[in-house]
């Protein structure tokens, strides 16, 4: 399986897949499943590449996302590694979860497996989204994201996208005094969001803290002119000890208290992207199963990660409400970086880890029913 396994890996990595770029790389596993014995295989309308194995219950979702970040990096390897865009985020984990899969093409199983490759997982979120709008019912999920193998990825904070405009006055620049500056206020904001005390948050914990960065920001059309409009983009993420909608009420308070202190700013501000903080239980099925699949091929206890991201499994854990986590091999600090690569050994390993986390869910839900 091991050649396989890597010639499926470099073959992905070779494929360009930023988000909405991703149909080639979805027909490629496709074809790879459909050989590999797969049933079921299609893709869907939203780009998705679904195959599925064994019939029953229950039904594990094995999902990874076939896009990365834009930028092109040439794959290489020296026999010990494998460098190129997207091996660590997230192709090494996607094709580990297709191979561990094919493992029970050939002999008959008491479950049914899915595996998905969704897209936009960069973007929109729109391939997992339309996996949940199809009517997707599953008992467990294991998502793809680098975790390191000997690591169990059980959480995610939250995400808000936030939109702020700010309207001043614009006044010559040489007699600032006359108004305000849209900018200073728009900064100005961003900074009291950012200091706010938050209902539920531990400052000492980043996880379990709320975090705001201004990521955008545009403004002025002259040198001379202090600017009467500012447009900023503040990226809040949430932890799971509070809710989207709490932190977006607190931030309400927050810009009505300063517009009060200001009467000639105008302040509007929407919500451009929402994705709720998601825990699961570490005691839960995919948990013990995979940190007895994790003892039994490494020989070592688990860390289970509690990550200050966001991904996937915030959306699809908050739909259906059913345990998963997240696993895969790679260093996550790599992720989007110019010297993003992943060790061959530890890829083979997480297949062999996954291989053994599916036999394992499968026989404790079927002796706890």
């Amino acid at each position: 399986m091991s050649d396989d396994a890597i010639d499926l890996f470099r073959s992905m990595l070779n494929l360009y897949s930023p988000p909405g770029r991703e149909e080639r790389i979805a027909r490629l596993l496709a074809a790879r499943m459909n050989k590999l014995g797969f049933d079921n295989v299609r893709l869907d309308p939203t780009g998705n590449v679904l195959g599925e194995v064994g019939l029953g219950s229950p039904t594990v979702l094995l999902c990874g996302h076939l896009d990365t970040v834009p930028g092109r990096m040439k794959v290489r390897s020296d026999g010990v590694r494998i460098w190129g865009r997207g091996a660590v985020d997230a192709k090494a984990s996607l094709a580990a979860l297709l191979m561990a899969a094919s493992a029970f093409t050939s002999k008959s199983i008491d479950g049914r497996v899915v595996v998905a490759g969704v897209v936009e997982e960069e973007g929109s979120s729109s391939g997992v989204r339309g996996l949940i709008e199809s009517g997707l019912r599953v008992d467990y999920a294991i998502f793809g994201e680098p975790s390191g193998i000997g690591n169990i990825t059980i959480g995610y904070k939250g995400h808000i996208l936030l939109r702020l405009v700010c309207k001043t006055p614009s006044v010559h620049a040489s007699a600032p005094w006359i108004g305000c500056n849209s900018i200073e206020r728009a900064y100005e904001i961003s900074k009291a969001i950012e200091s706010h005390p938050f209902e539920g948050e531990k400052d000492s914990d980043p996880y379990r803290s709320v975090s705001s960065s201004i990521t955008k920001i545009s403004a002025g059309n002259a040198t001379n002119v202090i600017p009467g409009l500012c447009e900023a983009f503040l990226d809040v993420r949430v932890p799971p000890t509070t809710t989207c909608d709490r932190v977006l009420g607190e931030i309400e308070n927050v810009i009505t208290n300063y517009r009060a202190a200001f009467p000639s700013l105008e302040v509007e501000w929407r919500v451009e992207d929402k994705i709720e903080p998601f825990e699961t239980d570490p005691h839960s099925l995919p948990v013990r199963a995979l940190s007895s699949a994790i003892w039994g091929v490494l020989g070592r206890r688990p860390t289970l990660m509690r990550k200050t991201g966001t991904g996937d499994m915030n959306i699809l854990g908050k739909a259906l409400g059913v345990p998963m986590v997240t696993y895969g091999p790679g260093d996550s600090k790599l992720s989007h970086t110019s010297e993003e690569y992943v060790e061959i050994s530890e890829y083979l390993s997480s297949i062999d880890v996954i291989k053994r986390a599916l036999g394992d869910t499968i026989r404790l839900h079927r002796a706890s029913v």
